[in-house]
Protein backbone atom coordinates (compact mmCIF):
# COMPACT_ATOMS: atom_id res chain seq x y z
CA UNK A 1 0.00 0.00 0.00
CA UNK A 2 2.06 3.41 -1.04
CA UNK A 3 1.91 6.41 0.82
CA UNK A 4 -0.05 9.31 -0.38
CA UNK A 5 1.72 12.17 -1.52
CA UNK A 6 0.64 14.75 0.64
CA UNK A 7 1.63 12.76 3.90
CA UNK A 8 5.14 12.01 2.36
CA UNK A 9 5.35 15.62 1.84
CA UNK A 10 4.69 16.40 5.70
CA UNK A 11 6.87 13.98 6.88
CA UNK A 12 9.74 14.97 5.07
CA UNK A 13 9.27 18.75 6.46
CA UNK A 14 8.45 17.95 9.99
CA UNK A 15 11.77 16.13 9.70
CA UNK A 16 13.48 18.54 7.74
CA UNK A 17 12.46 20.89 11.09
CA UNK A 18 13.09 18.30 13.98
CA UNK A 19 17.03 18.01 12.74
CA UNK A 20 18.78 21.01 13.52
CA UNK A 21 16.83 21.42 16.80
CA UNK A 22 18.38 18.11 17.87
CA UNK A 23 21.92 19.22 16.87
CA UNK A 24 21.57 22.71 18.66
CA UNK A 25 20.76 20.36 22.14
CA UNK A 26 23.68 18.20 21.67
CA UNK A 27 25.83 20.73 21.23
CA UNK A 28 24.49 22.65 24.26
CA UNK A 29 24.77 19.36 26.65
CA UNK A 30 28.47 18.94 24.93
CA UNK A 31 28.90 22.60 26.45
CA UNK A 32 27.59 21.76 29.68
CA UNK A 33 29.14 19.10 30.20
CA UNK A 34 32.81 20.58 29.32
CA UNK A 35 32.09 23.77 31.96
CA UNK A 36 31.34 20.95 34.45
CA UNK A 37 34.31 19.21 33.92
CA UNK A 38 36.32 22.36 34.03
CA UNK A 39 34.40 23.32 37.34
CA UNK A 40 35.08 20.26 38.50
CA UNK A 41 38.85 20.21 37.75
CA UNK A 42 39.02 24.07 39.01
CA UNK A 43 37.75 22.59 42.57
CA UNK A 44 40.23 19.86 42.43
CA UNK A 45 43.18 22.16 41.69
CA UNK A 46 41.93 24.30 44.43
CA UNK A 47 41.86 21.99 46.53
CA UNK A 48 45.13 20.34 45.54
CA UNK A 49 46.34 23.97 46.29
CA UNK A 50 44.82 24.77 49.62
CA UNK A 51 46.68 21.53 50.94
CA UNK A 52 49.72 22.71 49.30
CA UNK A 53 49.06 26.41 51.23
CA UNK A 54 48.39 24.44 54.36
CA UNK A 55 51.23 21.77 54.60
CA UNK A 56 53.95 24.99 53.40
CA UNK A 57 52.20 27.04 56.77
CA UNK A 58 52.65 23.64 58.40
CA UNK A 59 56.50 23.48 57.26
CA UNK A 60 57.21 26.78 58.18
CA UNK A 61 55.88 26.64 61.70
CA UNK A 62 58.22 23.76 61.89
CA UNK A 63 61.06 25.66 60.80
CA UNK A 64 60.80 28.63 62.48
CA UNK A 65 60.15 26.37 65.90
CA UNK A 66 63.59 24.58 64.61
CA UNK A 67 65.20 28.15 64.20
CA UNK A 68 63.87 29.22 68.09
CA UNK A 69 65.18 26.01 69.16
CA UNK A 70 68.12 26.66 67.72
CA UNK A 71 69.27 29.93 68.88
CA UNK A 72 68.05 28.59 72.31
CA UNK A 73 70.46 25.83 72.08
CA UNK A 74 72.96 27.86 70.56
CA UNK A 75 72.54 30.58 73.50
CA UNK A 76 72.44 27.68 76.05
CA UNK A 77 75.93 26.44 74.42
CA UNK A 78 77.42 30.00 75.36
CA UNK A 79 76.29 29.80 79.23
CA UNK A 80 77.62 26.21 79.52
CA UNK A 81 80.88 27.24 77.88
CA UNK A 82 80.93 30.69 80.55
CA UNK A 83 79.68 27.94 83.41
CA UNK A 84 82.83 25.45 82.27
CA UNK A 85 85.20 28.52 82.27
CA UNK A 86 84.34 29.98 85.55
CA UNK A 87 84.63 26.68 87.09
CA UNK A 88 88.19 26.05 85.72
CA UNK A 89 89.20 29.23 87.15
CA UNK A 90 87.55 28.02 90.40
CA UNK A 91 89.21 25.18 90.57
CA UNK A 92 92.45 26.68 89.78
CA UNK A 93 91.90 29.31 92.58
CA UNK A 94 90.98 26.00 94.77
CA UNK A 95 94.33 23.93 93.94
CA UNK A 96 96.25 27.42 94.44
CA UNK A 97 94.44 27.99 97.71
CA UNK A 98 94.98 24.43 99.15
CA UNK A 99 98.68 24.40 98.25
CA UNK A 100 99.28 27.55 99.78
CA UNK A 101 97.28 25.77 102.72
CA UNK A 102 99.55 22.42 103.02
CA UNK A 103 102.48 25.08 102.86
CA UNK A 104 101.06 26.81 105.97
CA UNK A 105 100.37 23.57 107.44
CA UNK A 106 103.71 22.53 107.08
CA UNK A 107 105.06 25.64 109.02
CA UNK A 108 102.27 25.65 111.44
CA UNK A 109 102.98 22.36 112.98
CA UNK A 110 106.61 22.78 113.75
CA UNK A 111 105.53 26.04 115.40
CA UNK A 112 102.14 24.05 117.29
CA UNK A 113 104.27 21.79 118.84
CA UNK A 114 107.25 23.98 120.08
CA UNK A 115 103.93 26.95 121.36
CA UNK A 116 103.12 23.06 123.27
CA UNK A 117 106.10 22.61 124.54
CA UNK A 118 106.52 26.26 125.99
CA UNK A 119 102.66 25.88 127.45
CA UNK A 120 103.64 22.87 129.26
CA UNK A 121 106.86 23.76 131.01
CA UNK A 122 105.19 27.11 131.83
CA UNK A 123 102.46 25.44 133.46
CA UNK A 124 104.79 23.86 135.76
CA UNK A 125 106.95 25.90 136.57
CA UNK A 126 104.03 28.40 137.68
CA UNK A 127 101.98 29.01 140.55
CA UNK A 128 100.51 26.05 141.81
CA UNK A 129 96.69 27.17 140.97
CA UNK A 130 94.03 25.08 139.43
CA UNK A 131 96.72 22.18 138.67
CA UNK A 132 94.22 19.42 137.55
CA UNK A 133 91.92 21.75 135.70
CA UNK A 134 94.99 22.86 133.73
CA UNK A 135 96.70 19.35 133.53
CA UNK A 136 93.88 18.40 131.80
CA UNK A 137 93.35 20.82 129.16
CA UNK A 138 96.62 20.15 128.75
CA UNK A 139 96.32 16.32 128.46
CA UNK A 140 93.38 17.01 126.05
CA UNK A 141 95.29 19.61 124.07
CA UNK A 142 97.82 17.10 123.27
CA UNK A 143 95.64 14.27 121.99
CA UNK A 144 94.25 16.84 119.87
CA UNK A 145 97.48 17.30 118.16
CA UNK A 146 98.04 13.45 117.62
CA UNK A 147 94.37 13.38 115.96
CA UNK A 148 94.71 12.37 112.51
CA UNK A 149 90.97 13.87 111.91
CA UNK A 150 91.78 17.39 113.50
CA UNK A 151 92.79 19.66 111.23
CA UNK A 152 95.82 22.03 111.76
CA UNK A 153 93.58 25.21 111.96
CA UNK A 154 91.26 23.05 115.04
CA UNK A 155 94.79 22.34 116.57
CA UNK A 156 95.89 26.06 116.36
CA UNK A 157 92.74 27.47 117.58
CA UNK A 158 92.62 25.19 120.39
CA UNK A 159 96.33 26.00 121.40
CA UNK A 160 95.66 29.89 120.74
CA UNK A 161 92.36 29.26 123.62
CA UNK A 162 94.76 27.42 125.63
CA UNK A 163 97.39 30.26 125.82
CA UNK A 164 94.86 33.12 126.15
CA UNK A 165 93.11 31.61 129.30
CA UNK A 166 96.89 31.31 131.30
CA UNK A 167 97.25 35.04 129.89
CA UNK A 168 93.79 35.65 131.71
CA UNK A 169 95.31 34.38 135.45
CA UNK A 170 97.82 36.69 135.03
CA UNK A 171 95.26 39.58 135.14
CA UNK A 172 92.67 37.96 137.27
CA UNK A 173 91.76 37.03 140.78
CA UNK A 174 91.16 33.45 141.32
CA UNK A 175 89.76 31.61 144.84
CA UNK A 176 89.64 27.35 144.90
CA UNK A 177 89.67 25.25 147.99
CA UNK A 178 92.10 22.78 147.76
CA UNK A 179 94.54 20.10 149.80
CA UNK A 180 97.51 21.78 151.57
CA UNK A 181 99.76 19.63 153.66
CA UNK A 182 96.45 17.09 153.54
CA UNK A 183 94.49 19.76 154.82
CA UNK A 184 91.50 21.57 153.67
CA UNK A 185 92.35 25.24 152.78
CA UNK A 186 90.93 27.74 150.78
CA UNK A 187 93.66 29.07 148.22
CA UNK A 188 93.63 32.82 146.90
CA UNK A 189 95.56 33.88 144.08
CA UNK A 190 96.33 37.75 143.17
CA UNK A 191 97.15 37.43 139.55
CA UNK A 192 100.30 35.55 139.25
CA UNK A 193 102.07 37.67 141.43
CA UNK A 194 101.12 35.95 144.99
CA UNK A 195 99.01 33.24 146.41
CA UNK A 196 97.78 33.17 149.69
CA UNK A 197 95.78 30.09 151.58
CA UNK A 198 93.32 30.30 154.50
CA UNK A 199 92.61 27.28 156.56
CA UNK A 200 88.87 26.09 157.19
CA UNK A 201 88.50 27.40 160.14
CA UNK A 202 89.71 30.80 159.28
CA UNK A 203 92.33 31.15 161.68
CA UNK A 204 95.68 30.86 159.68
CA UNK A 205 96.78 32.76 156.66
CA UNK A 206 99.96 31.65 154.39
CA UNK A 207 101.75 32.60 151.46
CA UNK A 208 103.07 30.97 148.80
CA UNK A 209 107.27 30.91 148.11
CA UNK A 210 107.66 29.92 144.81
CA UNK A 211 111.49 29.49 144.91
CA UNK A 212 110.70 27.53 148.06
CA UNK A 213 107.93 25.80 146.40
CA UNK A 214 106.60 26.09 150.02
CA UNK A 215 104.03 27.57 152.21
CA UNK A 216 105.32 29.86 155.05
CA UNK A 217 102.87 31.21 157.57
CA UNK A 218 102.33 34.57 157.68
CA UNK A 219 101.04 36.99 161.02
CA UNK A 220 97.78 37.14 162.43
CA UNK A 221 97.18 40.44 160.88
CA UNK A 222 97.08 38.86 156.67
CA UNK A 223 94.09 37.04 157.81
CA UNK A 224 91.81 39.13 157.46
CA UNK A 225 93.17 40.56 153.88
CA UNK A 226 93.06 36.89 152.96
CA UNK A 227 89.57 36.46 153.37
CA UNK A 228 88.72 39.91 151.67
CA UNK A 229 91.44 38.12 148.78
CA UNK A 230 89.07 35.13 148.58
CA UNK A 231 85.45 37.29 148.98
CA UNK A 232 86.35 39.23 146.05
CA UNK A 233 87.64 36.54 144.09
CA UNK A 234 84.31 34.51 144.18
CA UNK A 235 82.58 38.36 143.77
CA UNK A 236 81.15 38.09 147.22
CA UNK A 237 82.81 42.26 147.54
CA UNK A 238 83.33 44.80 145.63
CA UNK A 239 87.30 45.11 144.51
CA UNK A 240 89.36 47.27 146.86
CA UNK A 241 92.68 47.82 148.19
CA UNK A 242 94.07 45.01 149.91
CA UNK A 243 97.36 45.42 152.00
CA UNK A 244 99.53 41.87 151.84
CA UNK A 245 102.86 41.02 151.53
CA UNK A 246 104.28 39.72 148.05
CA UNK A 247 107.21 37.12 147.81
CA UNK A 248 110.02 39.06 146.62
CA UNK A 249 113.65 36.64 146.04
CA UNK A 250 113.47 33.37 148.62
CA UNK A 251 111.63 36.25 151.53
CA UNK A 252 108.67 37.94 151.48
CA UNK A 253 108.11 41.79 151.53
CA UNK A 254 105.18 42.92 153.44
Amino acid sequence: MGAKPGTTLLLLLLLSTACPVSAQNSAVGKAIEATVVRSEAAVASQKRIDRLDDQTRAMLEKFRAASWQAQQLAVYADQLDELVAAQDQERESIARQLEAQQQTEQELLPLMLRMMAKLETFIELDLPFLQEERKQRLASLKALMGDPEASIAQRFKRILEALQIEAEYGRTLGAERTQVDGRSVDVFRLGRVAMYSLSADGREARIWQAQDELWKPLPHQYVSQVRDGLRMAREYAAPDLLELPVPVGSGVTP
